[in-house]
């Protein structure tokens, strides 16, 4: 009597089945949740769309902190933005692997169904002495498609410029947003304790230079112009190659020109293309309104 199904046949077969049936429910929490991070930038962006309304109306100062909390919102939009694509990604990959699971499986149901076809149909062999005795012709070796899951893709080479989280712990990232949440409200006596403890909790963490940004920000809306230029000028030279670094050379010279030293602001002004040579367009163009405005030589 034979077995229509040897241990070692049906055990890769089982496996592809569960990792199929683990790979499923990924596939709609993927979907889930870059819905979710649509909806999410979808409301952010309104909200930046009436900030924007507002600033046409009201007074200088008043327009100071509309700016700070457009920026704050910006920089939230621009790390959505990450975060759905790599949501897509995910979802795609996940698509991608049960597309192999299936085909996967459905090679080795075929080739197991292949296999019980022919032990039933008489394959055992004759006894020996009664009748010839009869050598079966081998089948031609015809390479079975492989089954060994496809190489992982090397993950693309981070972007310089941006505000990576690739190395932010979970900890990290919630602070982080907790503190721009406080910024956007108009908190900034809140913000100002929860970026200080950010960075004294998560100093060498990718966001630390963004938070030290942000953090002369919140001295800057408030019209503390002398600690604002210490703490922009601490990013500068802590964070060197941070994200905010171009922004934080720019409040920089705002701040001197705010104290009174229009000559060390101006000249701050004057030397951010040529230090930043690869800032926005929006920073440099931005450092050439304010040198106007304050009448720089």
């Amino acid at each position: 009597m034979f077995r229509l199904f040897s241990r070692p046949s049906c055990l890769p077969v089982a496996g592809a089945l569960l990792m199929a049936a683990w790979t499923a429910p990924a596939l709609g929490q993927a979907a889930g949740d870059l819905g979710a991070l649509r909806d999410h930038l979808a409301e952010l962006s309104d909200t930046a769309t009436e900030i924007q309304l507002a600033q046409s109306t009201t007074s200088t100062a008043a327009t100071a902190q509309l700016d700070l909390r457009l920026s704050a919102l910006e920089e939230e939009i621009r790390r959505l933005t990450g975060k759905m694509e790599e949501a897509q990604n995910t979802a795609d990959r996940n698509q991608a692997e049960m597309k192999r699971l299936q085909d996967d499986v459905e090679f080795r149901l075929n080739r197991l169904e292949e296999a019980t076809g022919l032990m039933a149909g008489g394959g055992a062999p004759a006894a020996a002495g009664v009748g010839a005795a009869v050598t079966p012709t081998p089948a031609p070796a015809t390479p079975a498609p492989s089954t060994a899951p496809a190489p992982a893709a090397s993950a693309p080479p981070s972007r310089t410029g941006g505000p990576s989280t690739a190395s932010s712990s979970p900890a990290a990232l919630t602070a982080y947003d907790a503190a721009l949440g406080m910024l956007r409200r108009g908190e900034y006596d809140q913000a100002e304790a929860s970026l200080k403890s950010f960075i004294a909790t998560y100093g060498s963490d990718k966001l630390a230079g963004n938070a030290q940004y942000w953090l002369g920000e919140t001295y800057y809306v408030r019209g503390n112009y002398d600690v604002a230029a210490q703490t922009f000028l601490s990013g500068v030279k802590t964070y060197a190659d941070g994200a905010k670094a171009p922004d934080s050379f720019l409040k920089l010279g705002m701040s001197l020109i705010q104290m009174g030293q229009k000559d060390k602001g101006c000249q701050v002004l004057g030397e951010l293309p040529g230090r930043y040579a690869d800032a926005s367009q929006t920073i440099k163009s931005r450092a050439d309104r304010e040198r106007k405005a304050a009448g720089c030589p």
